[in-house]
């Protein structure tokens, strides 16, 4: 949150002697940060300053001063902190007044307070108020506004004014608003309201319904923490004011503002939670200016509902853990005067300190850890000695599941595969009907999470055509699988896809030399994994016919692959279940003594037979093919190289050649195949 603030008005409330450069240097060591100080034409200067989101107490000339007077005296710069008297004897905070009617919600607003001023005149505000505003970018209107304005700025709470006349009845209810009720802001925009926002109404009867202030004719008067109604706005023709200061739910008042895309400084302070202890000193002292620069008699009963008071809030800190957090010992004489000059009352029990919380900071001091913050950000983090860590580093916990997917990324990347990151949330078009849908999103391209990885790799390959060459990608992510009442369940899963370079759409024997490829990546995956598994053809949908292989593990199908209907091959598996999926038990036997003997034969192979079956019946003709490999095709011509290796000598050729006429034989009577 960012704010200006002339340096003349800081001083309004701040007593030193540091110049605007000395207070923009200290206050960004030790507090908010002030980006640029910059020269106006009277010589006064502007500080520009970003304001963390937890300290909306801060956003304000007020709050500012505040921070200086703790800060600067760190730096051997004297700051006090000048206290504004109220002048509040002539004034009785009521709970009833004679001359409005009001029903509040207080759950929606925890403080209401409002005053009615009568006689005034509408007129320019003196030049040192319009000048003060115009520097912190505030456009003068009149000295009605412009004091509901300045107060803004000084104090940071809002206020708002109404023309007491437009409010029939002098009646008026603070409720939620109901679903498409009208209100035309002061901007002259006209919002249907969704329901739940806070409003104020005049109404026709008395009852409470639902935020919004409404007037005795049933219309919406204040769109309440946002914008006020154009129908009771303050003009050249208003006679009396009725000045409104109040605090509201911070959660309604950010709702509605992203709502309705109204971002209005009052707003974006009620979203962050003000303080109902400020309400009180702000109608206090918008009541005297207007009286001052309108000529009005404000009455002396000024409504105030404030069910539940603010009460003090106490925090408890050791001494010791105090200079332990920290990790240096600082006076505690010290801490109590950083503390005090923040608004904390302090005592010592023993010990420990026991210190009271200012109303304006409960929203940010609940723990002993905020106490601590703030002792160590006045002391000044850039007084803290800087040291080494030492001793031995902690060693890291065991993630069996995150090793298990680096370990897969590391044997895909080898072969040949490149990972990839997609958005979990797709279209219509690229998940399944019963996907889940967002009740909020962006656009209908992100409105479904995904149940499936394909459809966004398939869209990986169809966005990058430039890509001519053979292409493998993969992805590791979470599909989003619905479960009837209840939330979805998250599957950590993992799918790829091959484009195999320009002959991805071609049929017959290229296709099949592709597939098998892809086949092989599959099937060294899964070695790697050393998990035990056999592979059955099924139909399933997306893919052609014939050409789509389950991978089960003992009963479990773990995975499934191959070629899609778009013509590029997919394979896809669970990763929990591959995690749980039965592993090999592999048996290390030392190196032979004596070489094998190593040849290559062509096979005519028929149509239709699955040269993994060939494979197979190879290797148990006899135990001394020690490894089968098919090296090369051409048609239905199949080149194996077979490898015979005895464990206590080295095989001669009469022994190879037997072995050799037996392997022949066996493939001829089993599956026809010849030489």
């Amino acid at each position: 949150m960012d704010i200006k603030i002339p340096n003349s008005w800081l001083k309004k409330y701040l007593d030193t002697k540091a110049s605007p450069s000395e207070i923009a240097k200290y206050l960004s060591l030790c507090g908010p940060s002030i980006e640029k100080v910059e020269k106006v034409k009277d010589g006064d200067s502007v500080y520009s300053i970003e304001v963390t989101t937890n300290r909306v107490d801060s956003a304000s000339v007020l709050g500012i001063a505040r921070e200086a007077v703790a800060i600067l005296p760190r730096f051997g710069i004297s700051a006090t902190f000048k206290n504004k008297k109220l002048k509040k004897e002539r004034f009785k905070f009521v709970k009833k007044v004679k001359y409005l009617e009001v029903v509040v919600d207080s759950k929606l607003c925890p403080r209401f307070t409002a005053v009615l001023i009568k006689d005034v005149k509408i007129k320019d505000s003196p030049q040192d108020i319009k000048s003060l505003l115009e520097k912190v970018d505030v456009r003068p209107i009149n000295n009605i506004v412009d004091v509901s304005n300045f107060i803004m700025h000084e104090l940071g709470q809002p206020v708002h004014t109404f023309d007491f006349d437009k409010i029939v009845g002098g009646k008026m209810i603070l409720r939620e608003s109901k679903k498409s009720e009208v209100i035309k802001t002061l901007d002259e925009k006209e919002f249907k309201l969704d329901g739940g926002d806070i409003v104020i109404a005049n109404p026709k009867g008395f009852g409470m319904s639902s935020d919004a202030i409404e007037d005795g004719e049933g219309k919406l008067i204040d769109l309440c923490g946002i914008m006020g109604g154009q129908n009771s706005a303050v003009d050249n023709n208003t006679k009396n004011v009725l000045l409104f200061v109040q605090n509201y739910d911070k959660h309604k008042i950010r709702k509605t503002s992203m709502n309705l895309g109204q971002r209005t400084e009052a707003a974006v302070l009620f979203e962050k939670g003000l303080d109902s202890e400020n309400v009180k000193p702000a109608i206090i002292l918008a009541v005297s200016m207007i009286e001052k620069l309108s000529g009005g008699k404000s009455e002396e009963e000024i409504l105030d509902i404030y069910p539940s008071p603010y009460k003090i809030k106490n925090v408890s800190v050791a001494k010791e853990e105090i200079d332990k957090i920290i990790g240096i010992d600082i006076p505690e004489k010290e801490i109590k005067s950083y503390l005090t000059n923040l608004g904390f009352e302090v005592k010592t029990n023993k010990k420990t300190l026991e210190i009271k919380v200012p109303s304006y900071r409960a929203d940010d001091i609940n723990i002993k850890e905020d106490i601590i913050e703030e002792i160590a950000r006045i002391y000044g983090y850039h007084n803290l000695p800087c040291l080494l860590m030492d001793g031995s580093l902690p060693k890291p916990k065991v993630n069996n599941e995150f090793k298990f997917e680096n370990n897969l990324k590391v044997i895909l990347r080898a072969l040949g595969g490149t990972e990839i990151y997609n958005s979990s949330l797709v279209s219509k078009e690229m998940t399944s009907d019963n996907a889940l849908g967002l009740k909020n999103p962006l656009g209908t391209d992100t409105e479904l999470l995904r149940t499936s990885l394909r459809e966004s790799l398939i869209q990986n390959i169809k966005d990058n055509p430039q890509e001519k060459g053979r292409l493998h990608i993969f992805e590791i992510a979470n599909v989003y699988i619905p479960i009837k009442n209840s939330l979805p369940q998250e599957k950590l899963t993992l799918a790829g896809i091959i484009k195999n370079g320009n002959s991805s759409l071609v049929s017959g024997s290229a296709q099949i030399l592709d597939f098998r490829k892809n086949k092989g990546i599959v099937e060294k995956l899964l070695e790697e994994l050393n998990i035990s598994y056999i592979e059955k053809i099924e139909e399933g949908g997306k893919y052609l016919p014939n050409q789509r292989l389950s991978v089960y593990s003992g009963n479990t199908e773990v995975g499934e692959y191959g070629n899609l209907e778009v013509g590029y091959f997919y394979y896809t598996f669970d990763l929990q279940k591959l995690m749980d999926a039965k592993k090999i038990s592999r048996k290390y036997k030392s190196i032979p003594k004596f070489p094998p003997q190593v040849e290559d034969l062509t096979l005519i192979i028929p149509e239709k037979t699955y040269i993994g079956d060939v494979i197979d019946s190879i290797k148990s003709v006899n135990q001394l093919v020690n490894k089968v490999e098919l090296t090369d095709t051409y048609k239905n011509n199949y080149t194996v190289n077979i490898e015979y290796q005895s464990p206590d000598h080295t095989l001669t050729d009469k022994e190879v050649e037997s072995i050799r006429v037996k392997i022949l034989s066996s493939l001829k009577s089993k599956f026809g195949i010849t030489v």
